[in-house]
């Protein structure tokens, strides 16, 4: 069926160049031909005769997700280790002692359930943070790197080599990252209260700067108010002049400043174009946690305060099953069901739908927005939920994924694929 009609569908208006009805839904009548959407008309203006139809009665039509925050590398470890549940230091410790044991074919075994898990639910491209160390085993990378090739044009992948900002006063660890950036074009920095952040930071901007990557951040991932690396980062940012993208995950702390603290950061955020991502599942999960106490701080940017002021602000689902986080699977719905929830967001839910499309298609520099126009790629997502209302009660139940123009027949993979080394160990 190379041409085909996907009739009576309502898009998201932030996902559509037609104007809105009076219930806020932009109603639509969607021409595929071939891998590419041919037409996108007001539902019934156009007669379409005998075109084989879908009829979608209502239900809701997105572009094909997008995840700009996700840990790849980490995935899954949960099922072959038990971790201790902690704070983010003990996180850290955990996954360092583990990463001794893993070899090609675990890592590249976990990649590809992550990915079948994403592609599944509707992912079109993602971005993943690489852990980075002169004491890494070569060959994780080189299993990224293969995963990337191999999952080019179902999900296009994104690596960002990610270490902790002290590492950039060691010039071999600079040389050794560099090769890895200047394959994508993308430097990660681990950020977390460290001495003198601006002067730390200066060597970053200037190494990103001289090659034109873009630089994307872990910073202030907790609910300390005296975490204030967003704002180093917004003012080195301005300072420089920075020319490529500033992604900034976590931003926990954020929530817990003073009103006006708060204020006067996100508005030199702004200033600085810097753009931002939440990752809800571990930031619950990890932040503020006490065993002797319930969690009366939780870990939460600000997402609704940030889009309010104009800044790009995605959701990411982050660490999946690891010593981070216990649940996940790389479901954009899922991730923006709870967020949504977490962060306050005003209802109706259709107008966050930019979370997990939009807004990571650009700050991924992607080739296609996400809005579904004539001449798009047709790599679509069809909800069962007609409305606002059916999609809070059923978020993530049922969905179509169209890729290249044609329904796939995909479903997350069975757990009993999820092996090591062959071997499935069930803890």
């Amino acid at each position: 069926m190379t041409r085909h009609l996907l009739a009576n569908v309502a898009i998201p208006p932030a996902l559509s160049d037609l104007a809105p009805a009076t219930d806020g839904w932009c109603h639509a009548d969607v021409v595929i031909e071939a891998d590419k959407i041919a037409a996108v008309t007001q539902t019934g203006v156009e007669d379409y005769g005998d075109l084989p139809c879908h009829d979608a009665k209502g239900s809701i039509l997105t572009s094909a997700f997008v995840d700009c925050h996700t840990h790849l590398d980490k995935a899954h470890v949960a099922a072959f280790h038990e971790f201790p549940v902690g704070d983010l230091l003990s996180a850290i410790d955990a996954m360092a002692v583990y990463k001794q044991s893993w070899t090609k074919q675990s890592l590249a075994n976990r990649v590809e359930f992550s990915l079948r898990s994403a592609y599944a639910y509707g992912v079109r491209a993602m971005r993943s943070h690489v852990d980075f160390s002169l004491e890494n085993a070569p060959f994780i990378w080189e299993v990224m790197t293969a995963a990337q090739t191999q999952w080019r044009g179902r999900i296009d992948l994104q690596f960002s080599p990610l270490a902790g900002i002290p590492n950039y006063e060691d010039p071999s660890f600079v040389a050794a990252v560099s090769a890895a950036a200047a394959q994508q074009g993308c430097l990660g920095v681990f950020l977390l209260n460290q001495p003198n952040m601006e002067d730390l930071l200066r060597p970053v901007f200037a190494l990103a700067s001289a090659n034109g990557w873009d630089l994307d951040f872990h910073v202030d991932e907790g609910t300390d108010p005296n975490l204030i690396g967003l704002a180093a980062v917004a003012n080195v940012t301005r300072e420089t002049g920075f020319n490529g993208t500033v992604l900034c995950g976590h931003c926990v702390s954020l929530s817990s400043y003073p009103n006006a603290q708060r204020t006067q950061t996100i508005a030199a955020a702004k200033e600085a174009g810097l753009h931002f991502v939440s990752l809800p599942l571990s930031n619950l999960y990890l932040q503020s946690r006490d065993p002797n106490a319930p969690p009366v701080l939780r870990g939460m940017a600000p997402v609704a305060q940030l889009a309010q002021n104009g800044l790009t602000v995605s959701l990411g689902a982050d660490n999946v099953r690891d010593a981070f986080c216990a649940f996940g699977d790389f479901d954009p719905l899922a991730v923006l069901g709870i967020g949504a929830q977490v962060a306050h967001l005003n209802e109706p839910p259709r107008d966050w739908m930019p979370l997990i499309t939009t807004n990571p298609a650009k700050t991924m520099s992607l080739e296609w927005d996400g809005v579904l126009r004539t001449g798009a790629p047709a790599d679509l997502v069809l909800l069962a939920a007609r409305n606002s209302g059916e999609f809070n009660m059923r978020n993530t139940a049922q969905r179509r994924v169209m890729r290249q123009g044609r329904w796939i027949d995909a479903a997350p993979p069975s757990f009993s694929d999820l092996t090591i080394d062959g071997a499935y160990d069930a803890n």
